[in-house]
């Protein structure tokens, strides 16, 4: 949990931070509160008062006040064009709230609380047709027409030639061996005369919720960028449409993902050719920055080793 805190570099009571919350945002009167303890980046919890719940997101301290403001107009964006993300309250700074507490500054939203579970936490596939959803949400997403200041993301696929040159030395021999022959794919790709268009990005498990109606949500939208526009299809089969214990279930699921989103989106025939290269290669990054997690940063994680396993798993059922 001292992880989480550290994000923040914070070291009082959660209480405190939330009922400052409430207040500010007029709330109601704080009843509890809850860590959410998924996710590398930001510091996320719930708050539960006297009006109802709700979900706060503190930006760590590595993003700057600009990436914030980023951060937040890419969401109002978001709901403005009707993609299915929680709603944002404001407070009389508006939707980016900065204070200090204990002479320490902090950054936050608050979000609608959606009463549900991610797909990692309820510990199953999507359906036929909540895969059609996905995939039309995706369409809508990478419909929006904005490009937004460049993030740094160290799991996307579009910056794996760089992750690997400082991070590849850290594989096992037995990982490097399948991975090497990817970046040199990767390298021979001419990712750059792609179509590009604005991705989430994170299209995985942990950032796709359901709730008690059964309405997906997709949340999270902190590494969205102007990216190859099969970024975003290539992040969803290496992990919400994969299957690991069933080659023929992946293929069917990105096909039935392929199809909806062609829909809305029809993707070229280079886009189509490099498609599965370009799956391998979310496989890849997923091997290499949660392998380079557990060698350097010590994180043993469940999620980090959920992540290391799902590369491995994606590795060696597209190559067999």
């Amino acid at each position: 949990m001292k992880q989480f805190y550290k994000r923040i570099g914070y070291e009082g009571e959660l209480s405190d931070i939330s009922r400052l919350i409430c207040k500010d945002f007029n709330l109601g009167e704080f009843v509890s509160d809850r860590l959410v303890e998924v996710g590398y980046e930001d510091f996320n919890f719930i708050i539960e008062t006297t009006k109802g719940k709700y979900f706060i997101k503190i930006f760590s301290n590595f993003r700057k006040d600009n990436d914030c403001r980023r951060y937040v107009d890419i969401m109002l964006k978001v709901i403005e064009k009707n993609i299915s993300f929680p709603e944002l309250f404001k407070s009389e700074q508006g939707y980016l709230h900065i204070t200090d507490i204990n002479k320490m500054k902090i950054r936050f939203v608050v979000m609608q609380f959606i009463d549900g579970e991610n797909y990692f936490e309820l510990g199953e596939k999507p359906t036929s047709n909540e895969i059609k959803e996905l995939a039309r949400q995706a369409a809508l997403i990478n419909s929006i027409d904005i490009k937004p200041p460049f993030v740094y993301d160290s799991w996307a696929i579009a910056n794996v030639l760089k992750e690997y040159e400082q991070k590849g030395e850290y594989l096992l021999p037995e990982d490097a061996k399948i991975v090497e022959p990817l970046i040199e794919a990767f390298k021979n790709m001419k990712v750059d005369e792609l179509p590009h268009c604005f991705v989430h990005g994170d299209f995985i498990t942990t950032n796709i919720m359901k709730d008690k109606n059964n309405k997906l949500w997709i949340i999270d939208f902190a590494v969205s960028n102007y990216y190859p526009r099969i970024q975003e299809l290539a992040v969803m089969a290496c992990n919400i449409l994969f299957d690991e214990k069933n080659k023929e279930n992946s293929e069917r699921d990105l096909k039935i993902a392929l199809d909806e989103y062609q829909k809305t989106i029809k993707l070229t025939p280079r886009e189509l050719e490099v498609l599965s290269t370009y799956i391998k290669l979310a496989h890849v990054m997923h091997v290499l920055r949660a392998n380079f997690e557990k060698a350097v940063g010590k994180d043993n994680s469940e999620e980090n080793e959920y992540w290391l396993n799902q590369g491995r798993m994606g590795l060696k059922q597209m190559l067999d």
